[in-house]
């Protein structure tokens, strides 16, 4: 996924979740404003960023530093890549003050939200009885194609009690 099909399916995800019972505030992200809280796998599509030093921080999920023959001897010798942290502008997120005694601001994606929404749902969490045994899907999520076949039901569902 990159940060172009997390916009598009953030946008197809919103209007999903206050009908699935996740009434908190939309809105679309802003520049360097905020974070997505997805790991995106498309390397193409990473940040890269110069720097004097050559140990990657610890801070970031997957950042690697490179060292390219042409920047032997210049002043920024390596190159830190790391999957991007900030989605697109315009991003669908959707956000709430969360805590009792500090809260604090918790956003996510729009697709984010929805994901775990329908993995919850679909989650045998009596399988957690047995002492060696994680839960299970109950059925395929691998596809946005399949969990938004799975949000659908999870609605037709609802409309029906």
């Amino acid at each position: 996924m990159n940060l172009r099909i997390l916009k598009k399916l953030s946008k197809r995800a919103a209007p999903y979740l206050p009908l699935l019972g996740d009434h908190r505030q939309q809105f679309p992200a802003e520049w360097r404003d905020n974070y997505h809280g997805l790991l995106i796998r498309a390397e193409k599509h990473w940040e890269r960023h110069v720097s004097v030093h050559a140990d990657a921080l610890n801070s970031y999920e997957g950042e690697y530093v490179i060292a390219p023959k042409c920047r032997e001897g210049t002043r920024y010798p390596y190159i830190h890549i790391r999957p991007p942290s900030h989605p697109w502008p315009g991003t669908v997120m959707v956000g709430a003050m969360e805590g009792y005694y500090e809260p604090e601001w918790n956003e996510e994606c729009a697709w984010g939200a929805l994901h775990t929404i329908v993995a919850i749902h679909f989650t045998d969490w009596a399988a957690m009885d047995d002492e060696y045994c994680l839960p299970g899907l109950t059925r395929r999520l691998r596809t946005p194609t399949d969990i938004f076949r799975a949000a659908d039901e999870m609605i037709a569902e609802r409309c029906l009690k």
